[in-house]
């Protein structure tokens, strides 16, 4: 590792719209927490957050987390990325966060010789740290984690110290997302796809192959962790699941993405996969969704616009990359708003941090 060049860098995104209860408590709490991890362990790391569209109502996520990292190990970088570049994606009138747009703005700016993108509202357990303190990970291997919901009664848990917050996280599990086998009938290469934009850590070079998430022209946002993990594979990137002791927990609230996305059946649609499904129909029952598109997905509060298929969205493109055709791109040469002159926020120097990033303050 180089001077200004930290091992790993860490990607989240968010905006100050009440997003939950006491969101910026949330976020303070979450950030400071990953980064007295990465302290403790000394990892040469940056955290990147990227405030999507900002409201104009709300004072600046960057003016409110002062303090929330000292330095260290650890730089904490904010990007900034003006409404603007919100506004032409369908449905923005209703959802103000693009979570893939705002990763890949981090992902692009990002110094790390890994990179993994994280939701600020899930807490990675300090072995999963300590596995990357080590500094062996391997550069064509992609690292998956299990996520684990929990279910805490109140916010008292925001004043809890860590240990008893990650034993209380494991005493209250409502869900594992564990790895999944995919349908036979798909195609794909296995992968532990499940939940995976919730852990995907990789080199920055391979994150650069596949143009980071998939360009998305609405908000949302479906499937692409799954297109990007597949991409890496025919890329050549071996996937490694770590062990069961490193978690990534999610405590639940009411916007959880799989609580607000849901399958658009017709009629007619329901008829034919009754007649199909089962025996050796079935893969022709699947071949009928792709070729039709069906059952498209809704999100709850986007009104009036229906997303693609599983099958046509993602199975299509993973049966490409089973066959290692990275001839696919997903994403265009300036993904992540390469060109654009973002506003960035330097909150946190590390010591190793010695670059002056421009646009930065």
């Amino acid at each position: 590792m180089t001077a200004s060049a930290p091992y790993i860098s860490i990607v989240g995104w968010l905006r100050n719209d009440g997003y939950i209860d006491r969101y910026v408590e949330h976020i303070r709490h979450a950030v400071g927490l990953l980064a007295r991890q990465l302290q403790r362990h000394a990892v040469p790391s940056e955290i990147i957050l990227v405030e999507w569209n900002p409201p104009t109502d709300r004072p600046p996520m960057s003016s409110l987390l002062e303090g929330v990292v000292s330095g260290g190990s650890v730089s904490l970088r904010m990007i900034v990325v003006d409404g603007r570049y919100h506004r032409p994606l369908v449905g923005s009138a209703y959802k103000g966060m693009h979570s893939l747009n705002a990763a890949n703005a981090g992902m692009r700016r990002a110094r790390g010789r890994f990179i993994v993108p994280k939701a600020l509202d899930t807490y990675f357990t300090d072995d999963i740290i300590e596995r990357i303190a080590r500094r062996q990970l391997d550069e064509d291997e992609a690292y998956r984690c299990d996520r684990y919901d929990v279910h805490l009664d109140s916010n008292d848990w925001l004043h809890w110290g860590e240990t008893e917050l990650f034993e209380r996280m494991s005493e209250n599990i409502v869900q594992h997302h564990a790895r999944l086998t995919q349908s036979p009938y798909w195609g794909i290469r296995d992968l532990h796809t499940n939940a995976c934009g919730d852990f995907m850590l990789m080199a920055a070079r391979h994150w650069h192959a596949i143009r980071g998430f998939q360009d998305d022209p609405t908000v949302l946002c479906l499937d692409a962790d799954s297109i990007a993990l597949h991409a890496a594979a025919a890329h050549g990137v071996r996937e490694v699941c770590w062990p069961d002791t490193c978690r990534v927990y999610k405590i639940s609230h009411d916007h959880t993405f799989t609580q607000r996305v849901s399958q658009d059946w017709q009629s007619w649609q329901t008829g034919l996969e009754r007649l199909l499904i089962g025996g050796i129909t079935t893969g022709l029952a699947i071949e009928l969704r792709i070729l039709f598109d069906y059952p498209r997905r809704r999100m709850r509060g986007v009104d009036g616009i229906l997303g693609p298929s599983v099958e046509r969205n993602f199975v299509v493109k993973a049966r490409r990359y089973a066959k290692n055709d990275t001839s696919l791109i997903t994403n265009t040469d300036d993904w992540g708003l390469a060109g654009e002159p973002l506003i960035e926020h330097v909150l946190a120097r590390a010591e190793w941090d010695t670059s002056q990033v421009a646009g930065a303050s």
